[in-house]
């Protein structure tokens, strides 16, 4: 059995999405590119990288090569009324959804197929931040603990600017501007089936500013 899920953030890339997920390239018809209506991104969410994560990844200072102490912040979707997040619907099965649900452990599934500009049928499974995920994020923030890893910035607007620069415009129009630093950080696991990725250097507030201005 199948369905369509949606990505918004580092799932938005067809090609390492359909690597991780170890299958083949995404046929013509079985991924596209949509919009999830009356929402926005945020980087809101976060884990506790000091924290025993069950033999799952965790992230290293680049500098010390020692665990980081530190709250890692990822990409959310909150809430809009008149917004828009651009992104990938993709066809998953059902064992491709369940692994994806262990992947995003900070987020819980949700069927926004009632938002979406390009429905292809059926329910629409889009990941966003659990309520624990999203009072970790404040706590950190509030106390100075919560980085963004660069390269994970790096690879979601890597992901949108494959399909032009008015794609990724989009992504950027429709996204919050951090509001926790960037950190170089290295995830444990990385190294393994990634492909190469030309690097973006970060956005500064202004130009994030600008760009929600004009959503």
């Amino acid at each position: 059995m199948s369905g369509w899920a949606f990505g918004y953030g580092s799932l938005a890339d067809a090609a390492a999405l359909a690597a991780w997920l170890g299958r083949a390239p995404f046929a013509p018809g079985e991924a596209f590119p949509c919009r999830l209506r009356g929402y926005r991104r945020a980087w809101n969410v976060a884990r506790d990288n000091g924290a025993d994560t069950g033999g799952r990844p965790f992230y290293i200072d680049a500098r010390t090569g020692a665990r980081a102490d530190s709250h890692v912040v990822f990409v959310n979707i909150r809430p809009a009324p008149g917004g828009s997040v651009n992104g990938l619907a993709f066809r998953v099965t059902r064992a491709e959804r369940d692994r994806l649900d262990i992947r995003e452990g900070n987020y819980e599934r949700i069927d926004a197929a009632a938002h979406m500009d390009r429905a292809p049928g059926g329910p629409v499974w889009v990941w966003r931040g659990s309520p624990a995920a999203r009072a970790r994020y404040d706590r950190a923030a509030a106390a100075g603990s919560a980085v963004i890893a660069r390269r994970y910035y790096e690879t979601v607007e890597t992901a949108f600017a494959a399909r032009g620069r008015a794609w990724l415009a989009e992504y950027r129009a429709g996204t919050d501007a951090p509001e926790v630093p960037l950190a170089d950080l290295v995830r444990t696991d990385w190294g393994r089936r990634q492909p190469r990725r030309r690097r973006y250097s970060a956005m500064r507030r202004s130009q994030w500013r600008s760009a929600e201005g004009r959503s």
